[in-house]
């Protein structure tokens, strides 16, 4: 075969492949895809705890299911940063110019329902997502749960004080924590949701006599300390100390924030 026969024959294969990407692509417009792209890339900061946390994200100002719903929800739970933590499947519907009164339909454009796929990792919607994805038969809007509400009840500061006064001198981290667990006050329950607050991270550290404990939730961290010597306290540190980078919130961060005068 010539030079030019193989071209064309080349060209040809190449335009048959193109057009058949195209038939069998799933479903969607640019509008499609750049609506499931800005939800993605709303939600992916800051961190959520779980797929129902992106999922509440997404549906915040996406009221009406019938042009924007959420259809699935998958938890990967995994400590590496890299790694898919949850993926979501939005479901988008393009009206077109079906809705537009007739008078201002300069050409007509058909809607278009278009489904698509969002993983998410530590550092947010995986590079080239949310993907296309054809629709599952059936799916229906999913309403996550309400969350819980997150931070430390202003019952832990006088707790606090008492369990640490309480604890022997020869206190271990564990038992510390298992004192704790087992003396602080029941979490308070949030009249809009009627659920109880979600428990706060709680931390203990013990060096030379001295104990260090926090309960950090919400962006609030309440520490507490024992020295020595029998002295108590227990306060809130300005998140300016307790933020990354900083001293943070842990029982060993206590104990080094006792001695430090707030910031002016």
């Amino acid at each position: 075969m010539k030079s030019w026969g193989i071209a064309l024959l080349l060209l040809a294969m190449t335009a048959l492949g193109g057009a058949m990407y195209y038939v069998s692509r799933p479903d969607g417009t640019s509008a499609t895809d750049e609506k499931a792209r800005q939800v993605a890339d709303r939600i992916s900061y800051p961190v959520r705890t779980d797929g129902n946390s992106y999922a509440r994200s997404a549906l915040v100002g996406n009221t009406d299911p019938k042009y924007f719903a959420v259809i699935g929800i998958t938890d990967s739970p995994t400590n590496d940063p890299e790694k898919v933590r949850a993926s979501l499947v939005f479901r988008v519907f393009d009206p077109g110019t079906s809705e537009d009164p007739p008078s201002f339909r300069l050409w007509e454009k058909d809607p278009v329902t278009a489904c698509y796929r969002a993983d998410f990792t530590y550092y947010g919607v995986t590079k080239g997502g949310p993907d296309r994805i054809r629709c599952p038969e059936h799916a229906k809007p999913i309403t996550p749960p309400p969350a819980q509400k997150t931070g430390v009840p202003d019952t832990y500061l006088e707790a606090f004080k008492r369990i640490l006064a309480e604890l022997p001198s020869t206190a271990t981290p564990d038992v510390v924590l298992a004192a704790l667990r087992a003396k602080l006050p029941p979490m308070p329950v949030d009249e809009a949701t009627k659920l109880p607050w979600a428990e706060p991270r709680l931390d203990a550290f013990v060096k030379d006599g001295a104990i260090g404990i926090i309960a950090g939730g919400g962006g609030s961290c309440l520490a507490g300390v024992r020295l020595a010597d029998g002295t108590v306290a227990a306060w809130h540190p300005p998140r300016v100390q307790t933020q990354p980078g900083e001293y943070g919130c842990s029982g060993q961060s206590a104990l080094q924030l006792h001695n430090v005068p707030p910031p002016k």
